[in-house]
């Protein structure tokens, strides 16, 4: 009932609001040397202070006037007062915003399109980065506009440090996935892949974000489980005026598009929208049993024509690549209450094609006499990949300010994914049994994220209270994997006569296989800040709060394999199993038969509850040097129910981690200089973190990919990783967008987690923790302004960022099982040297880089609304699967990305906008390739994507 009379007063107000015909003035304060918001400023009509209102608590302020031209004050005690001749017009909106100095500095007020709490241009985020307690990168969304990125994993491939794996998941420093946490609205949020510790960056498109902030060291008010750093994305708040939005982009992919080669499968009508129709749901009951044909039973043939009959791939033709967004939002201010209530709702979709053609997946060993060095093939697996991807997401966020101290907001996000693939292999094996395979594998993954996130924020006095709770729900459905495998047999004597056979003796197989995956997870957070003069009266904080992340996991697997009775040869058509006249009947007594092989370890339910509480203080020692110290107490606890096949190793609801962490932390700047437009300071900070394993791999799950024919079995003995952190920097802004910086690292790691692959099986991998690591590494970064055209109305910019980073693991501390007498990493490599080859006692880091490059060049004119962004990005080769024994190490090589946008603005009052982008110039590919002493380099993975050209035409109204 009171929601209902506050929306209607807004209502009301926002009515007679229009009928008066005011004009509007609205605006930020901040403090000229901090760049920090000012709550409480004094905004007025000079010689009239009637006429006025304050800042609230962001230093936001609204100010309704009668038409015309006025002289606004803008004033703080302390503060010189600055003043600006406005034009009120009526029913519109002016934004004038001032920065406020001290009497020794006068900054006049600054007209800007727009601006918001958190800094969302490049000077307000370098401001924030300076003044940043913590060792802070990041990005605005006015920059965001001048490089022309679509979504979130595109923008943070330009922040120092970072590196972005498929466009999707982001590393830093080089560190693998598990060192890197994601935040949205500074609350965690679960991926598309809850397997990964950071969430799938491309499903946030870049329209609804605000600014983005790469925190690469840690401050008890943190999350404690990240390394590497912590990616927090900020999404759009409170509009500064009415504003609306949509644009609409085609692209062309040079190797999905017109080929006529390109794959994919018969989906459901309903695909489009990345939510299949039902018709790849399982067709039986979960524990459903099939009779075996000796019994002749004539429900067996009743339950296998339940199974969809399309099991092959077909051409299809693809149309462009296709995105579309729109988006509005609004601000109301009734005059007759202190309240702000504004929203905003966002919109995007994508359709995307994509085609690998001679993609490769092999499988290679040391050959047993060590004198050869060349490598062993076990399985070539070469063939084309179709795949079909539909990503949608909405954002609808509303915030309500009462009294200009208090502040409630609700954003409400959803994403939806569904990717549709067919693969089409050959595959040789060459040992035990040699045999020629045919495969065929058609996959729809559907996956969905749902958050909620409702805040508040309050200044009481000197005490600054912000609370959060965060409920969520990830899932991901796998309806109907569809899996066909026969032997290709030829004549020797006639090598044109082909038979294609269904033997299992050497891995043919008809196999159909469905996998669901609820994760229900909720976070909350209350931080109280407690603001003090320290000596010398300089502000001081004392900051506390507590934390909770409790998340469940609910994942079942459910797997069909179809037997073939009195069938000999086969066709090589994988939908010739399903026809009606090849199904096996009471009649007949031949053809395909469904039985259920369900492998129950890959069904379980998992659980985790982590708490947390931190006290800290941020203590000025002097004028020029700051510190933060204090500590994080986290309990975690892992749950876990599930069993193993052969039903001798049962679990139920049993604690399989149990960990006390305390991290403490200490952080200091020092500035050297200090100036509105020359700032340098020296950073430092030490910490204590940890990485905690996923469910998967905290599991005895062993799940499948039939694409890839490898299998990844979970490890329920994994123990979390303790790391602890020390980084020094120096930096130095200056000019208005101007920085460079140089920064030092070190990370010594406690049973970190890495991949290994087995000589029994190369084609399973499984995570082991391995013994202590160390990495230590140095980051440089500069950005600055290299040339002017006509005044400022043409600038032309350029920036850098260089990683280079060195990562070593102690072999002899690694152990690749718990089982006495198991021998060391390090013995393993020795008994199956080659000769002449010298094993050392280190071996670099799982997923670790040596170096990260990124670069761009950013060309705009205000005068003709032309902007061009070129940028380039490349890692360095790192090890991706550590091979034991026989088996080779498997290391990704480099990826060298180039891209280009241009972009103009049309239009009188330049709302329309239009682009053109090319992804990939370089048309590099992807490889992992196994690297063995003395041997060539041998294909793991390789795919080629090609290059991709994107056209966008946007409108713009403000």
């Amino acid at each position: 009932m009171k929601k209902c009379v506050l929306l209607n007063l807004i209502l009301v107000s926002t009515i007679y609001s229009g009928f008066t015909q005011k004009g509007t003035i609205r605006g930020k304060i901040t403090d000229a040397s901090t760049g920090q918001p000012m709550p409480f400023a004094n905004v007025y009509v000079e010689n009239n202070v009637t006429l006025g209102t304050t800042t609230d608590f962001d230093g936001l302020y609204t100010l309704k006037l009668d038409p015309g031209s006025y002289t606004i004050a803008y004033s703080f005690t302390s503060y010189k007062t600055s003043t600006e001749t406005v034009e009120v017009k009526a029913g519109e909106i002016v934004v004038k915003n001032s920065a406020l100095a001290t009497s020794t500095t006068v900054l006049k007020a600054v007209e800007v399109i727009a601006e918001r709490k958190e800094a969302n241009t490049i000077a307000a985020f370098d401001i924030q980065k300076m003044k940043s307690i913590n060792m802070v990168d990041g990005t605005s969304s006015e920059q965001m506009k001048k490089t022309g990125d679509g979504d979130a994993g595109e923008v943070v491939r330009r922040v120092t440090g970072v590196s972005v794996e498929g466009g999707k998941h982001v590393y830093v420093r080089g560190l693998g996935d598990r060192y890197t946490k994601t935040q949205l609205n500074h609350m965690e949020i679960p991926g598309l892949d809850p397997d990964r510790n950071t969430v799938q960056m491309d499903i946030f498109p870049t329209n609804l974000i605000d600014n983005i902030t790469v925190y690469k060291t840690f401050t008890p008010d943190l999350p404690g489980d990240f390394t590497g750093g912590m990616v927090d994305i900020i999404t759009k708040d409170f509009p500064t005026s009415k504003q609306l939005f949509f644009s609409v982009g085609l692209g062309y992919n040079s190797q999905a598009h017109f080929n006529d080669k390109f794959i994919l499968y018969e989906g459901g009508k309903t695909d489009f929208l990345g939510h299949h129709d039902g018709t790849r749901e399982k067709p039986v009951t979960d524990f459903q049993r099939f009779p075996d044909p000796t019994l002749d039973d004539p429900k067996l043939t009743a339950l296998t024509k339940k199974f969809n009959p399309t099991m092959a791939v077909s051409n299809q033709p693809t149309f462009l690549n296709q995105s579309y967004s729109f988006g509005i939002g609004n601000q109301f201010n009734p005059e007759k209450y202190e309240i702000d209530y504004g929203y905003n709702v966002v919109l995007n979709y994508q359709n995307n094609y994509s085609f690998f053609e001679s993609a490769e997946y092999n499988a290679l060993v040391k050959p047993a006499n060590s004198d050869n060095t060349a490598l062993s093939a076990r399985t070539n697996s070469f063939g084309n990949i179709g795949s079909n991807n539909v990503m949608w997401s909405a954002l609808v966020g509303q915030s309500l300010k009462i009294f200009k101290r208090h502040k409630i907001s609700l954003k409400a996000f959803h994403t939806q994914n569904g990717n549709s693939t067919a693969g089409n292999f050959k595959q040789f094996d060459f040992e035990n049994n040699p045999s020629t395979l045919v495969k065929q594998s058609l996959q729809y993954s559907q996956r969905s994220v749902t958050n909620l996130n409702l805040s508040g924020k309050h200044m009481l006095k000197n005490w600054d209270v912000f609370w959060a709770v965060s409920p969520s729900l990830s899932k991901i459905t796998d309806p109907d994997i569809r899996s066909t495998v026969v032997e290709e047999v030829r004549d020797p004597d006639n090598p044109n006569d082909v038979t294609y056979l269904l033997a299992q003796s050497v891995g043919a197989e008809v196999r159909r296989i469905y996998r669901y995956l609820d994760e229900k997870s909720i976070n909350a957070k209350i931080d109280l800040e407690y603001n003090f003069r320290q000596w010398d009266s300089l502000p001081s904080k004392l900051k506390f709060g507590v934390a909770e992340n409790m998340k469940k996991r609910t994942f079942s697997v459910f797997d069909y394999v179809f037997g073939l009775e009195r069938v000999v040869e086969v066709e090589n058509d994988p939908n010739w199993f399903f026809q009606p006249e090849n199904i096996w009947t009471v009649e007949t007594q031949q053809g395909t038969y469904a039985r259920g092989e369900r492998e129950l370890a890959n069904s379980f339910v998992a659980s985790q509850q982590v708490y947390g509480a931190y006290i800290m203080n941020e203590l000025p020692i002097t004028k020029k040097l700051k510190t933060v110290y204090g500590f994080r107490v986290e309990k975690a606890a892992n749950f876990y129910t599930g069993r193993n096949n052969n039903g001798d190793i049962r679990y139920f609801n049993k604690q399989v981690l149990d960990e006390l962490d305390v991290l403490p932390a200490v952080n200091f700047v020092y500035a050297l200089k200090d100036t509105i437009r020359n700032l340098m300071n020296i950073r430092g900070s030490f910490a204590a973190t940890v990485a905690r394993p996923s469910f998967r791999e905290k599991s005895i799950a062993q799940v499948y990919d039939p694409i890839q024919n490898r299998r990844y079995i979970g490890n329920i003995d994994l123990q979390e990783t303790h790391i602890y952190n020390a980084d020094l920097r120096w930096e130095y802004f200056f000019g208005n967008t101007e920085v460079v910086s140089a920064s030092v690292f070190y990370k010594k790691f406690f049973d970190p987690i890495e991949l290994v692959s087995f000589i029994e099986a190369p084609n399973e991998i499984k995570p082991i923790n391995t013994g202590e690591a160390e990495v230590y590494g140095l980051e440089l970064e500069l950005r600055k302004r290299i040339a002017t055209f006509k005044g400022e109305q043409n600038k032309l910019y350029a920036g850098a960022n260089f990683t280079w980073v060195n990562s070593r693991i102690d072999m002899n501390k690694v152990f690749i099982s718990n089982e006495p007498g198991t021998p060391s990493e390090k013995q393993w490599r020795m008994n199956n040297a080659r000769t002449g080859e010298t094993i050392s006692d280190y071996r670099p880091m799982s997923g670790q880089s040596p170096f990260i490059v990124n670069t761009y060049l950013n060309f705009s004119s205000d005068s003709t609304g032309w902007d061009a962004n070129l940028s380039y990005n490349v890692q360095g080769k790192r090890l991706s699967v550590i091979g034991v024994g026989q088996l080779p190490d498997v290391y990704e090589q480099p990826f060298h990305s180039l891209n280009l946008r241009i972009s103009k603005t049309l239009g009188k009052n330049k709302e329309w906008k239009t682009s053109l982008t090319g992804q990939n110039l370089l048309n590099n590919k992807r490889r992992k390739y196994y690297e063995s002493y003395q041997a060539d380099y041998q294909v793991y993975e390789f795919f080629y994507e090609g290059f991709t050209i994107v056209g966008t035409i946007a409108y713009i109204l403000k």
